[in-house]
């Protein structure tokens, strides 16, 4: 099966993730690029539901069996290029898997800014097409004394370097389920 891993980062933990994936399903990649890639207009996008112009990928979504879209979540909300992305492509896409390295860990998932939230909004656009969504909440690489800590949570980025333990067994079940 080809597969195609297309992401959104703006700390790097995403694409990190994002980059794993790529590697251990063996599929290409692809970084999404929003033209005017401000900040403030990525969250303002997100939270008033518009599209964000995107740069154009090379990649013909067609041509792949299964697409990864891989990417942060502000505030629980589908970030702006993420669902610009499934969107634009969704007629396209044969099937989808969602993946997020966040902020909000499992206690948090049901909660105003929790992931489901964005899962759930990720099926709505999808579709039928959207078979799977996981997280990898951030507290997984945080020190138990530090969970909680939102400046701990906003500081710390999944890397080579702190990706280990916990999340390092979330990431393996996931690759052996997929």
């Amino acid at each position: 099966m080809k597969s195609l891993v297309v992401y959104y980062s703006r700390k790097g933990s995403n694409k990190f993730l994002a980059q794993k994936i790529a590697a251990d399903r063996g599929s290409d990649i692809v970084e999404l690029k929003p033209l005017g890639n401000s900040l403030f207009s990525i969250i303002m996008s997100s939270l008033f539901k518009t599209p964000v112009p995107l740069q154009k990928i090379s990649a013909d979504i067609a041509s792949y069996d299964s697409v990864y879209v891989c990417g942060p979540i502000y505030m629980g909300q589908l970030i702006s290029p993420l669902a610009t992305f499934i969107k634009k492509n969704k007629k396209t896409i044969k099937s989808l898997h969602f993946v997020t390295c966040c902020g909000g860990g499992e206690a948090e998932k049901d909660g105003k800014f929790g992931y489901n939230s964005v899962f759930n909004k990720v099926k709505e656009i999808a579709g039928p097409a959207c078979l799977s969504c996981e997280a990898f909440p951030i507290d997984l690489i945080i020190p138990d004394e530090l969970r909680g800590n939102d400046e701990a949570v906003m500081n710390v980025r999944l890397s080579s370097e702190t990706f280990s333990g916990a999340i390092v067994e979330k990431y393996n079940q996931y690759i052996q389920k997929m």
